[in-house]
């Protein structure tokens, strides 16, 4: 079977690795521009709610255009509060105050260029906060080269697991498959951007069964022409 062996063969390079809301303490999104960080916070406050888990979001950027605002409009939707922190040490304190009240800190920042060290260097110090971990986020809209090198990138920023996103958007799946296979947990996808779209969580057979009827559905495209 088809799809039994492409899941076989993913199964041994794949690290599914879902968020545990009921644990974490701290997420800081980190990404490039426009893979939809903002967005993400979004659906992870949606089921910290449902949890009954207490949520701030913690807003980074706070020059970039419409970031803020967008942000707090998300939190007026769920009835969340944004707190604003434009240094480490204000994010320590942040985080140290949400472990203390079991709560969840949901912290977005301003997208950047991974693969710069420069770049990097200025989040280095937010990742390295205790009880704070770095979610990657990349989209399934990107080139898979690319993808790889922004992967890179998290990874010498300590992140240790993504999230990847616009699966609605992508009709090629080189991207995901290396997001999949780059060693990092792969926590969840997003197909819509929506809240109300959530987060799924991706298996080694699920992620066959997407390839393969993408594969099938390029070929029927194809013979039309």
């Amino acid at each position: 079977d088809m799809t039994l062996a492409l899941a076989s063969a993913l199964d041994r390079r794949m690290k599914t690795q879902p968020l545990d809301i009921s644990k974490t303490a701290a997420l800081l999104l980190v990404g490039p521009n426009g893979a939809g960080k903002t967005a993400i916070a979004a659906k992870i406050a949606a089921h910290a709610r449902l949890s009954h888990r207490h949520v701030l979001f913690v807003a980074t950027d706070v020059e970039g255009a419409g970031a803020l605002a967008r942000l707090e409009a998300f939190a007026g939707h769920l009835r969340l509060k944004v707190e604003i922190a434009e240094t480490a040490e204000a994010l320590t304190k942040i985080a140290a105050q949400c472990r203390e009240d079991n709560a969840l800190a949901i912290i977005d920042t301003a997208g950047f260029d991974l693969r710069n060290p420069r770049a990097r260097t200025a989040f280095s110090a937010l990742a390295m906060i205790e009880g704070v971990e770095a979610l990657g986020v990349v989209s399934a809209c990107g080139d898979a080269e690319e993808t790889v090198e922004l992967i890179s990138g998290l990874q010498m920023l300590g992140a240790q697991r993504l999230i990847v996103t616009q699966m609605d958007m992508a009709r090629r799946f080189g991207a995901l498959i290396a997001a999949s296979c780059s060693g990092l947990g792969l926590a969840h996808i997003t197909r819509s951007p929506f809240v109300a779209g959530g987060l799924e969580t991706l298996t080694p057979l699920s992620l066959a069964r997407t390839l393969l009827e993408a594969a099938t559905r390029n070929a029927d495209q194809g013979s039309t022409q």
